[in-house]
């Protein structure tokens, strides 16, 4: 019996859907396996879409789950700005904000390394991860602060900051030329003159338990004033809110800076040592020498794609459907 031209057409048209559904099931499965890993450049065992197997594969290093890193394009910048943009908020929400923790997003500003653009100023202070510190993880922990009196472009700082403010984190810098490049502490800002060290007890959470604070290494600076000014940064540092602290600190600091000689106190069990700094040649010294670096680099403001940012609040990873076919193949031939 002779099949009729229109049925076999009409069966061919039928093969072809149903491959087409075949092959759409397979490749969902593939984006799930995709879609169920955490991204932080870790191995992970996930299954494969036949589920016959499990695979161990390094997660792609550049997808962060809690990350949002701003790099800088200019070669050798080694310490880069997050970023910050004030245009991209919502980008950076989920990562910056948290309840009872100071505000990244209080001050707008515009940045030499960002060219015109606005930026969250405390965000891109920061280079690489920043992390959350509640008053249990800062018990124990030093921080410090260098102040000093009006002098050059620089007008008067204080030990205690404003609050939330800046704070050095871990052993304090030892000599001038250490805290103006690693703390990227720019002519501008601080002429020097006097340090303040501070040493959190152990029941420091007990005490103060509302303190709370951002961590992470800083970002390098350029001058604004003295705009042939560059510190390449690479130092830790606190955003860190001491309350009431803060406030006498700055009270001992101001009595230091008129007096000139070292005093240690404590308060609340926090032990406070002030002295001045004995640093020499602060100022018009260091971050001046290289001329190359003068010029804040050309940026790459590119938003991240969906195959750069990996977040828990239903922001996808979606790969190249080739490249996860060549993991998938390779796994089954393996």
């Amino acid at each position: 019996m002779t099949v009729p031209l229109s049925q076999k057409t009409k069966a061919g048209r039928f093969t072809r859907v149903r491959d087409g559904f075949v092959v759409l099931k397979s490749l969902d499965a593939k984006l799930r396996v995709v879609q169920g890993m955490v991204y932080k450049g870790q191995i992970h065992t996930v299954a494969t879409a036949s589920g016959r197997a499990t695979i161990a594969r390094e997660a792609e290093a550049s997808l962060l789950e809690r990350e949002v890193v701003y790099r800088a394009a200019k070669q050798g910048s080694r310490f880069p700005s997050n970023r910050a943009e004030v245009e991209d908020k919502e980008l950076f929400h989920q990562l910056y904000s948290k309840i009872g923790y100071p505000d990244l997003f209080a001050v707008e500003a515009k940045s030499p390394a960002f060219g015109e653009k606005i930026v969250y100023a405390h965000i891109a202070s920061f280079s690489g991860k920043v992390t959350s510190m509640n008053a249990e993880e800062l018990a124990g922990k030093t921080i410090y602060r260098v102040f000093g009196n009006a002098e050059g472009a620089a007008s008067a700082s204080s030990a205690g900051g404003r609050t939330p403010w800046f704070w050095g984190y871990g052993k304090a810098s030892e000599s001038a030329e250490e805290w103006r490049i690693q703390a990227t502490v720019l002519d501008e800002w601080n002429a020097n003159g006097f340090i303040v060290i501070a040493h959190l007890p152990k029941d420091f959470a007990s005490r103060m338990p509302e303190a709370a604070a951002w961590h992470g290494k800083i970002a390098e600076q350029f001058g604004n004033k003295l705009a042939n000014q560059y510190l390449e940064g690479g130092g830790e540092q606190l955003i860190v809110n001491l309350g009431d602290l803060a406030a006498q600190v700055h009270s001992i600091g101001e009595e230091v800076k008129a007096t000139r000689q070292a005093v240690t106190r404590e308060i609340n069990s926090v032990k406070l040592d002030f002295h001045p700094t004995g640093w020499k040649d602060v100022n018009g010294k260091y971050g001046f020498g290289d001329p190359e670096k003068f010029t804040p680099p050309l940026v790459e403001t590119r938003q991240l794609s969906d195959s750069e940012l990996q977040s828990k609040t239903g922001r996808r990873a979606v790969t190249g459907a080739a490249r996860i076919e060549h993991q998938t193949s390779q796994n089954e031939q393996d």
